[in-house]
């Protein structure tokens, strides 16, 4: 959601793509350089086999009637990453504040629906729309 926002109200002005990126939020994955994809899936890529690697069992390690069984001290969503020293250390807690973070997600991408849809109906772009309220 923030992005569409910094998108927008940053145009010309940023460091990244050499602030050819212009119009519509909507528009931007378009217009971003092909070796743009190849990094963004190489990185995705890594990050998904050292979750794969840190949650479930290896495939040669496991029964044929138990396909993707998880490691029995792996945590769904608890990779080890907290440099700021967020994660409670209560397990009940660390759910609590697991379910909030779903939460807020799944709020975010309601409001970026919404963003997709608006400047579908009309092709201007959100920051356009709240300067003109």
């Amino acid at each position: 959601v923030i992005g569409f926002l910094v998108g927008e109200k940053v145009e010309g002005s940023s460091f990244l793509f050499d602030a050819s990126i212009k119009g519509p939020a909507i528009t931007h994955l378009t217009q971003v350089p092909e070796g743009f994809w190849a990094i963004l899936l190489i990185t995705i890529g890594a990050a998904e086999q050292f979750r794969a690697e840190k949650g479930w069992v290896d495939p040669s390690e496991v029964p044929v009637d138990q396909p993707g069984l998880l490691k029995s001290d792996y945590v769904p969503g608890d990779l080890g990453f907290d440099p700021l020293g967020l994660k409670p250390e209560d397990p009940e807690e660390f759910m609590i504040m697991q379910t909030k973070e779903l939460q807020n997600g799944r709020l975010a991408m309601l409001a970026a629906a919404g963003f997709l849809a608006q400047e579908l109906a009309d092709g201007k772009g959100i920051v356009e729309h709240f300067q003109s309220m």
